[in-house]
């Protein structure tokens, strides 16, 4: 993951790279807004924690240690759903987000070199495709031979080598949909819909053009049905109201969702997963594997990193999904330490000592990306206020106690400022992990109440703006038209 490059003067990028910076920032990062917001909110509603930047970001190396936990239970959401919100994630937010540069405790090693891909429309899937007006072919896939072992369709993506001796790279706009065998090939699926409604256009008698584009666009919208009927239910806490969009018009994410609430993902991720047969650590899953599509070319290897996809979603009751981790607590240890990431996403040693690289990362994004304070999200929110009269968002003092209770369970000195101000991601996990639905927790099977409104909305917004973007009809494909959740989408294929 690299940094965002926003050279403007006094853009994010250069405050950030100040010794002396002080929260908020000047500015927030390229293509983000505050939520709620056209543009930026207002300083006063901004993140402040410690006040300047670097201490801030030194205060949350102690609390990263504590979001890392060595056991974790199950949930109930199916794990599948872990990385339909990682594919989510990157096609709102192009890969500007993630490092870690702070020189905590020496010299910063170089910066890696940027690697944008844009996105002209959030939730067209151009994370997989490209902008629908390049008109680019669809990306080509490995699509498995049937077997009666694996009753469910399933494809990978194709990888293609670049020429300079190094990895082959996955033929889609973001490399980020190959981390792993579960996000590439869950991106498979939806790049196959696509190639079957293109052919089913071009039998209709479009050109292949149009087809393309219409195939392009009927995926988004059959996206958008997944996200509001499948996912957001499954992740917002129950009873409320349908999301409407936080603010009409801008196509910008949310720096708040951004930067803190989709990153609930990595509380998700299992140590390890069953993928078919057999069960695979998730360290070895992300490091991934060269030639595999050579090692897929043996006999008897053929289904090599092969997903069934009943192992990750509710297709059959006799084969259970696994269950993605519960939203609580925080990071196994076993997938975000620095033993275990791979190492384009370890924070490099000359920066700071921390087995816990991943939560540090997560912690520091919410203190520098310029997102709004809690208490200025909960006074955005005070329409809700008569529904929801018992939401512990409503009281400074409650919140402030709760946070106040997580250091002293986690043995932490308190910090005044972060009970003040605590980071949005920190809120988030604890609204999440505890208590009832009534007072507004998610008790480890949802998002608490500021971190459901806030991703639903901020969801409802993007789709508002993408079908704006999209063609006002496409022609009728009744089965794909139909499709409304993750099962449905991989019943469909496997016919």
């Amino acid at each position: 993951m690299a940094p965002e490059d926003d050279v403007t003067p006094g853009g994010y990028m250069i405050w950030r790279g100040n010794p002396a910076a002080i929260l908020p920032p000047p500015a927030l990062p390229e293509g983000r807004r505050s939520f709620g917001c056209a543009a930026m909110a207002r300083p006063a509603d901004l993140h402040r924690a410690c006040g300047g930047l670097r201490h801030s970001v030194e205060t949350a190396v102690a609390a990263s240690a504590k979001i890392a936990k060595g056991s974790r239970r199950e949930g109930r959401i199916p794990a599948g759903y872990t990385y339909l919100g990682q594919l989510l994630a990157h096609d709102l937010c192009a890969p500007a987000e993630g490092a870690f540069d702070y020189p905590l405790q020496g010299a910063a090693p170089a910066p890696a070199p940027s690697q944008r891909q844009s996105r002209a429309v959030p939730l067209h899937l151009e994370t997989l495709f490209g902008p629908i007006a390049l008109k680019r072919p669809l990306p080509g896939l490995h699509r498995f031979a049937p077997h009666p072992a694996f009753p469910m369709f399933a494809a990978d993506i194709n990888r293609v080598a670049p020429g300079d001796g190094s990895n082959a790279r996955a033929d889609l706009h973001d490399g980020r949909n190959d981390d792993s065998p579960m996000v590439a090939q869950l991106s498979a699926l939806f790049v196959e819909a696509a190639h079957r409604a293109e052919a089913a256009f071009r039998q209709q008698g479009l050109g292949a053009d149009a087809a393309r584009s219409a195939a392009r666009a009927k995926v988004a919208r059959l996206w958008h049905r997944i996200l509001v009927e499948d996912y957001l239910p499954r992740l917002c806490l129950p009873g409320l109201p349908p999301p409407v969009a936080d603010r009409t018009g801008p196509r910008e994410v949310p720096v708040e969702v951004s930067h803190a609430i989709l990153r609930m993902g990595h509380w998700m991720v299992r140590s390890q997963y069953t993928l078919a047969a057999d069960t695979v650590p998730v360290r070895e899953l992300l490091a991934g594997q060269s030639g595999i599509a050579e090692k897929r070319a043996r006999p008897g290897l053929e289904n090599h990193w092969r997903i069934d996809w009943r192992h990750f979603f509710e297709l059959d009751p006799a084969v259970p999904p696994q269950r993605s981790l519960a939203l609580q607590t925080g990071i196994a240890v076993m997938f975000g330490s620095d033993f275990t990431l791979p190492a384009g996403l370890r924070i490099h040693s000359a920066l700071v000592r921390s087995d816990n690289d991943l939560a540090l990362r997560d912690l520091a994004r919410s203190i520098d990306g310029g997102v709004q304070r809690v208490s200025a999200l909960a006074r955005r929110l005070q329409g809700l206020r008569a529904r929801y009269p018992h939401w512990v968002l409503w009281s400074a003092s409650t919140r402030r106690a709760m946070i106040a209770d997580w250091f002293a369970a986690n043995n932490l000195k308190p910090v005044p400022a972060l009970l003040r101000d605590p980071p949005l991601y920190l809120y988030a996990l604890i609204e999440a992990g505890k208590g009832t639905t009534r007072k507004g927790f998610g008790g480890g099977r949802h998002l608490g109440a500021l971190g459901s409104v806030l991703l639903g909305r901020s969801i409802a917004a993007a789709i508002v703006a993408a079908e704006a973007a999209l063609p006002p009809d496409d022609p009728a494909l009744p089965d794909l038209d139909a499709i409304a959740t993750m099962p449905d989408l991989v019943r469909f294929l496997s016919q």
